[in-house]
């Protein structure tokens, strides 16, 4: 009976499909052939020679860019290395093996990158409607986190192609791309146009306005998930992605009625205590007669749901600045329900007693999903 910010987490949207590999000339499938065994330098080699001979073939430009735009990627991995003041007298540092350990940075050749941008260029000038050479260009403007360039050839793409829903889901999953970067703001500008030209496209929508939730832009976000939902009204993905949006955004009352609709159609427990949770968030000491109602024995009633009800219960007759309280915040955070510990800790932060843990608390929350804007709005 988790209510996770997992809802907030993901794109709901799939992954762009891998580039297709070149076809056509004999040029173009040798330099496909050499990239493909990992041959880089003569692949490089060879569509620069191809391409002086025939500088408008445009399969034989993609295939170039394509080697081009893999020998510029590189990988780097920071290790976390302990150094002591022994060990730097000593001159001996101990480096540990990397064993997958340590955020994983990405970098470009910018000489390299800008020759495969530039023979893609000249493709897209010979082929404007040829898809795998925007997704390509797409792909490494977006990979290389040139975000303003990105956008440029997102939106040429889609003025260009057929505005089919595959396209909608290749676009949206660069910005989508970008947040697994924690690049917030990169990942609303790459979704932004994707978002205009798709307004009817539900999972479209929701990627954008969970983006923008992150960031703390409220009243954009609730104009994408409304969207989503006017798409889609019968998917309660949807309607669960609109309230969680609420919840993050501490916007209580809007929580508490998008979660009341939801449970209205699922019948789920896991809805109606997230929805008094919202409630709590409102008015601790008014939400205790639904958690009673919650805590209630019946047939059907899961212990978990009873537990955590008069654990609410119990909070909010005691009052939200009280130990109950933060108690009770304490083990949601433990259990994996940060969605649920935020009205808590919101409603704990105006008790001068735990204002400053509550706060501090609440802050490292919002930290540690990748939400630093909201961070900065905890007060």
């Amino acid at each position: 009976m988790l209510i996770a910010l997992a809802l907030l987490a993901a794109s709901l949207s799939a992954a762009p499909p891998a580039p297709t590999p070149p076809k056509g000339s004999p040029a173009a499938l040798d330099v496909e052939k050499k990239l493909r065994d990992g041959k880089l330098d003569e692949a490089i080699d060879k569509g620069r020679a191809a391409i002086k001979a025939a500088p408008d073939d445009v399969d034989l430009r993609l295939a170039t860019a394509r080697a081009l735009g893999a020998k510029a990627r590189q990988l780097t991995r920071t290790l976390n290395v302990k150094v002591t003041q022994e060990d730097l007298k000593k001159g001996s540092i101990k480096v540990p093996k990397s064993g997958g350990e340590g955020p994983v940075e990405i970098g470009y050749d910018g000489a390299l990158l800008d020759e495969a941008l530039g023979h893609l260029d000249h493709a897209i000038t010979l082929a404007p409607k040829r898809e795998d050479l925007r997704v390509f260009q797409c792909y490494l403007l977006t990979d290389s986190s040139r975000i303003d360039a990105a956008k440029t050839a997102i939106t040429g793409a889609l003025a260009a192609l057929p505005k089919t829903p595959d396209l909608a889901k290749t676009m949206i999953a660069y910005g989508a791309e970008r947040e697994k970067h924690h690049d917030t703001l990169g990942s609303v500008a790459l979704m932004t146009p994707v978002a205009a030209a798709f307004p009817k496209e539900a999972a479209i929508q929701a990627d954008y306005g969970n983006a923008l939730t992150r960031l703390g832009r409220k009243q954009e976000a609730y104009a994408a998930l409304d969207k989503a939902l006017a798409a889609a009204p019968a998917d309660l993905r949807f309607a669960r992605t609109k309230a969680a949006a609420a919840m993050l955004l501490r916007d209580f009352h809007v929580a508490q009625k998008a979660w009341e609709s939801v449970h209205q159609a699922s019948r789920q427990d896991a809805d109606a205590v997230a929805a008094a949770t919202a409630a709590y968030g409102i008015d601790p000491k008014a939400s205790v007669a639904l958690f009673n109602e919650l805590a209630t024995p019946s047939p059907s009633a899961q212990q978990a749901v009873l537990d955590l009800a008069q654990q609410f219960s119990a909070a909010g007759t005691a009052g939200p600045g009280s130990e109950a309280a933060m108690s009770l915040a304490k083990k949601l955070l433990a259990d994996g329900q940060d969605l649920l510990a935020i009205p808590v800790l919101d409603r704990a932060m105006r008790s001068p007693k735990t204002a400053a843990k509550a706060k501090s608390t609440l802050v490292k929350l919002y930290d540690d999903f990748g939400c630093p804007e909201l961070a900065k709005l905890v007060k």
